[in-house]
């Protein structure tokens, strides 16, 4: 009775109470930047949206996660015969260990890249009925990508421990650049989920661009091969892409030997995906408040 005389008699003095003990879920002032202490007030949701999609990436499948292994193994086979071909190698074991740790740590890029571009969609049920903040649904399937690639990467290293013996103390180094590889992913993530939930174009062009990449980077074929091809004008340029750095030391922590090290090249690119992932961040805040608009 009381709601129901404010709202017929003082609309007014109803909406002073409802302001005094409405709580600001977003509020438009609030500026574009990553609340760490908001993502850990939500981190268990974060825990459970990744435990839910691995379980369902693989529940009620007869091989569970050995098609985790399938992509991987698939492609190294085609493009080491292939790099053979090129390359005219006489050592087709070193070939395959070298592709082969190519394509693991590239499925680990592109499946990043796509999995939390299509984030906010594959969630939009969550994001028109509850608050949480958004920018952990591209955090939690990271996640999942990471459970396929250490899946592949275990087999592929007890195929390199048999065919190559144990790698130096460069090994340690790994986890650096998975790091970054995963920093590259989430700074495009960010940029790309945005764009998807209003544009749905996203999802059809995401292929053909990482397809782009996949020839644009030395995953199958040496840093080396793309210099001799490109004119010298390119060569600076072709070493400041993210993923040749991420691809080239990914296979000296496995080798020891890192074919093409430019320090100054290799500084910028670690800078580039520094300023990606702040400008990536900023721009998925920036626009978080309109998703469920949109969706």
């Amino acid at each position: 009775m009381f709601i129901k005389a404010l709202i017929d008699n003082e609309p007014f003095l109803l909406y002073t109470y409802i302001c005094l003990f409405m709580k600001t879920i977003i509020d438009n002032s609030r500026r574009s930047r990553l609340d760490l202490s908001e993502i850990r007030r939500y981190a268990g949701l974060m825990k459970n949206l990744a435990r839910r999609d691995v379980t369902v990436r693989y529940k009620q499948t007869w091989m569970g996660m050995i098609w985790a292994m399938i992509r991987p193994v698939m492609n190294i086979t085609i493009f080491g015969v292939l790099s053979m071909f090129i390359n005219h190698s006489n050592d087709p074991a070193s070939d395959f260990l070298k592709v082969g740790a190519g394509i693991i740590i590239w499925n680990l890029i592109t499946s990043c890249i796509s999995d939390s571009s299509g984030s906010l969609l594959a969630n939009a049920n969550l994001l028109t009925k509850v608050y949480f903040p958004k920018i952990i649904l591209p955090f939690s399937s990271v996640f999942v990508c990471l459970v396929d690639f250490a899946i592949a990467f275990a087999i592929y290293f007890i195929c390199f421990l048999f065919f190559h013996g144990l790698p130096g103390p460069q090994i340690f180094l790994l986890p650096v650049f998975v790091l970054l590889a995963v920093l590259l992913c989430l700074s495009i993530g960010f940029i790309f989920s945005s764009l998807n939930v209003k544009y749905r174009d996203v999802n059809f062009a995401l292929p053909f661009i990482l397809q782009f990449a996949f020839y644009l980077s030395p995953v199958f074929l040496s840093t080396q091969f793309y210099l001799d091809k490109l004119p010298a004008s390119l060569h600076k340029l072709f070493l400041l892409n993210p993923a040749v750095l991420i691809l080239d030391g990914f296979r000296y922590c496995l080798f020891g030997t890192w074919e093409v090290f430019d320090p100054v090249c290799s500084g910028i690119s670690v800078l580039i995906m520094i300023v990606l992932f702040i400008f990536g961040i900023r721009y998925f805040q920036k626009f978080e408040k309109a998703f469920a608009d949109f969706i």
